[in-house]
């Protein structure tokens, strides 16, 4: 009877906790969860539907993003357990919108299970996969970076650094009982998890490695046959978008911008110090909960070694691996592309195992009785502290909720909030603001398909994107293909150009509309090449003074759309340039053939030429390499 009311209340702790976080008008609608990350993962998602229904094949040529972009094509890596999730459901009749905001609300809701589940297959009580099941929900909701991570829209992230507990567990499980079962739940679980995140792999790897070592010679045939057969099925689940990956390779840039740390980090995280937002996230470091679990992961790891338990070897060389790869790695360029600080999160979630086993069992009825009363009063004082910082941890999270400083005498009002800092957003998820609809509307009614907005704010590029077929350059500005240099603002910091430089870029890629969100001032200083003219909610709006033309030279008109460059009216016996990136396979129709065209220094994708002569009116399609 205690377990069951202990289960209920975890269960009654979380659902509140998601209720408070992300309510039910966020995600129970067909308008998918806006935001930050989250828009890029919309309009990848989106865009995965559309070449799905539209050629059958998981990517597309796009000519509306970064003066043509390659959809689909490694950037979109971690996002394509949550594309297939929500294609799926809207052919089973959901709308596009529901299907995506039940992926985020799944990963929310699965904490409890998954975690409970690779407990007991860890061979933990009951009692102590409800203590893993509960500590994770804390980490969950109240560790700073895995508040960050599903707040922000790395979602797929944060889910996988649970998810890849269960395939762990189970091939654990199947090494010491070899039940078919197991070894098909491990090989299933496995594939997906790496489907919802390539980085699963990172995670699993090393303790994976090490079971298989330990049980080398116990295998036996069928047994590797077995472990083989787990690999052969993660990797055709997976295949399909790893073959695109790897036809595309040839465009990847540096992805070494964010989550990179060294051991300061670490030092950082326990004092709740922020070093870089860049690297931890956009607001304040609280890891109460997750020193907690590591620390009480350290007891439990020692115990089950000088037991000679068999769980040691897994989770103490998973727990290692992570905490290497989190706090020391980043001074290596490997482990720089995949962002190393991030994997205090798989780490965090690893270690629950061990820590909810050494809290299990330790007997505090037990220990408290044997305690000599000033023991006893020193246990308490020294629970104090600890009971606080968790409390202010759950508290940071609840700004919204908490009391307001009075004024100052004079009637001032104080700018610390009532945690004694600076106020600080209110990290629960809301639905659209009204002027993200406005911003729409506006870049709707004034598109032509014959020129381009150029978007300095990332979400609202991203978002534009997604809810129009404007020609948008903006967006995620570190996107890890070579077309992201197409954005001035990758290219110049803050978009600080020179004017020469400046002119050249708007007429290079045919710029009428900037939409400015920041309050740079520096805008309002080119009046030879930039116009005022008008603002939607605090978005400014300019307009560029050169004539923009799609068309470099060669003369007529062309209409963009997925996988379809259309020129009607051009000059045949003068080659023809599109301001479009190059692709290699798209291909000129008819009796036409395509040339790369060098841009600058800085964009390697190039334009497309092609040769004179030609015909006035042609087609550039996405034919996938096949034949037309």
């Amino acid at each position: 009877m205690r377990l069951v009311f202990a289960a209920l209340l975890i269960l009654a702790f979380h659902l509140g906790w998601f209720a408070y976080f992300v309510p039910l008008e966020v995600w129970w609608t067909d308008t998918p969860i806006a935001g930050v990350d989250f828009e890029t993962h919309v309009g990848q998602t989106w865009r995965f539907i559309e070449a799905m229904d539209g050629w059958g094949h998981s990517w597309m040529y796009d000519p509306r993003l970064l003066a043509g972009y390659l959809q689909g094509v490694i950037f979109d890596a971690d996002n394509k357990g949550w594309e297939v999730w929500t294609w799926l459901l809207s052919h089973a009749g959901l709308s596009a919108g529901f299907a995506f905001n039940l992926f985020a609300a799944l990963a929310h809701l699965g904490v409890l299970p998954v975690v409970y589940a690779s407990a007991r297959l860890f061979d933990l009580t009951r009692r102590g996969a409800l203590l893993a099941a509960g500590l994770a929900s804390a980490l969950w909701f109240f560790d700073s970076f895995s508040h960050w991570c599903w707040w922000i829209g790395m979602v797929a992230y944060a889910f996988c650094a649970y998810l890849a507990l269960l395939p762990l567990a189970l091939f654990y499980r199947w090494t010491r009982e070899r039940k078919p079962w197991q070894g098909v739940a491990a090989g299933l679980t496995l594939g997906l998890a790496h489907l919802v995140h390539p980085y699963t792999f990172v995670i699993l790897v090393a303790p994976m490695l090490a079971l298989w070592l330990r049980e080398l010679r116990r295998l036996g045939a069928r047994g590797h046959f077995a472990v083989l057969a787990m690999v052969v099925f993660t990797l055709v689940l997976n295949t399909w978008w790893l073959a695109v990956a790897a036809r595309f390779w040839h465009y990847i840039l540096d992805s070494g911008f964010f989550g990179q740390s060294g051991p300061q980090w670490l030092l950082a995280d326990y004092l709740g110090l922020v070093l870089d937002t860049a690297t931890s996230g956009l607001l304040g470091t609280r890891t109460g909960f997750r020193f907690l679990v590591l620390g009480a992961a350290l007891v439990g790891l020692w115990r089950w070694r000088r037991a000679r338990d068999p769980r040691t070897l897994p989770l103490a060389t998973a727990v290692v691996a992570m905490l290497l790869l989190a706090y020391a790695a980043g001074y290596i360029w490997l482990f720089r592309q995949i962002q190393p600080y991030r994997h205090v999160l798989p780490l965090a979630f690893l270690a629950v195992i061990p820590a909810a086993a050494a809290l299990e069992s330790t007997r505090l009825r037990a220990l408290w009785r044997e305690l000599t009363p000033p023991a006893r009063l020193l246990t308490f004082a020294l629970a104090l502290p600890a009971g606080q910082l968790l409390l202010r941890d759950i508290l940071y999270f609840t700004p919204a909720h908490l009391p307001e400083v009075a004024p100052l005498y004079s009637g001032e009002k104080v700018l610390l909030a009532a945690s004694g800092y600076p106020a600080h957003p209110d990290y629960r998820l809301f639905a659209a603001r009204p002027e993200h609809g406005e911003m729409t509307k506006w870049v709707r009614e004034v598109d032509d398909g014959q020129s381009r907005f150029l978007v300095e704010e990332p979400a609202v590029g991203e978002r534009l994107h997604w809810q129009t077929d404007a020609q948008i350059i903006g967006g995620f500005r570190f996107r890890n293909l070579e077309h992201s240099m197409a954005n001035l603002y990758r290219r110049h910091k803050f978009g600080v150009a020179g004017e020469d430089q400046l002119r050249t870029y708007f007429e290079t890629y045919a710029v009428r509309w900037v939409i400015v969100t920041s309050n740079a001032t520096w805008w309002n200083q080119r009046p030879d090449l930039l116009v005022p003219a008008g603002k939607v909610g605090h978005h400014r709006i300019f307009r560029t003074t050169i004539e923009p033309h799609l068309i470099q030279q060669g003369g007529g008109t062309v209409v963009a759309g997925p996988n379809l460059l259309r020129v009607t009216g051009s000059d045949p016996n003068i080659d023809l340039v599109l301001r479009f990136h190059w692709m290699e396979y798209l291909v000129c129709e008819p009796g036409c053939e395509l040339r790369r065209e060098k841009i600058d220094d800085l964009d390697h994708v190039g334009f497309i030429r092609v040769p004179a002569p030609h015909p006035a009116d042609l087609d550039i399609v996405n034919r996938y390499g096949e034949a037309p």
